[in-house]
């Protein structure tokens, strides 16, 4: 996929109705996410997120998107691959501005080069009691990333074709912070799998990105 094809998804996906639960509950881990009341009450004391989803060309001109692995630490998400993105500040204007502060902090790109293409539907995440807001954006180039050490292992470039592809998706087992070898919904792109919350906003993003073909 081309420039000239980022181009014309970016004109056409904001005018896209938003999939929502229809397209999160699908990769939604059924032992922890897996009905429509548990992703809809959001508790008072839910902390406020932000993640972006960066679409920019390879060095091929192919589109991509990024993903991160997370630092091992004690907590919920050690490890686990994610969007960029965290906790929203008090200094923050709004949940974009959070999404952008944050993707600088952990991997290191400029938000003057970044362009907002549309938000996504909110997800809500039990384990760690995060109330989450996506967004898909693109850049120009790819960025120069800079993994920020104490919590990003590495960065992950993944072609949105991966994304986009019939076998994308497939099951299989993981241990979690709520259960041990449960077999859920994922993304596999190469050697990583992709599960919980963030293959749940993937799966919007995927739809939204099908229509918009």
């Amino acid at each position: 996929m081309s420039l000239d094809y980022l181009a014309q998804l970016t004109s056409k996906i904001g005018e896209i109705p938003k999939p929502g639960l229809t397209a999160q509950l699908k990769m939604a881990p059924p032992q922890r996410f897996g009905t429509k009341d548990t992703l809809l009450e959001v508790p008072k004391n839910a902390k406020k997120a932000a993640v972006l989803m960066l679409l920019y060309p390879d060095r091929n001109s192919r589109i991509n998107f990024c993903l991160i692995q997370r630092t091992t630490y004690d907590g919920k998400h050690s490890g686990q691959i994610s969007f960029p993105g965290g906790k929203r500040e008090d200094g923050d204007r709004d949940f974009w501005a959070t999404a952008l502060r944050e993707s600088q902090e952990e991997v290191g790109v400029d938000p003057a080069t970044i362009q907002l293409i549309t938000d996504l539907s909110t997800t809500y995440i039990p384990p760690s009691n995060f109330y989450v807001y996506p967004f898909i954006a693109y850049t120009d180039k790819r960025p120069d990333f800079i993994a920020e050490e104490g919590e990003v292992d590495h960065v992950i470039e993944v072609p949105l074709t991966d994304l986009l592809g019939e076998n994308a998706i497939q099951d299989g087992s993981i241990t979690a912070s709520y259960a041990s070898k449960v077999v859920v919904p994922m993304f596999v792109f190469g050697e990583y799998r992709v599960w919980g919350a963030t293959a749940m906003i993937l799966s919007e993003a995927r739809e939204m990105i099908h229509l918009a073909k």
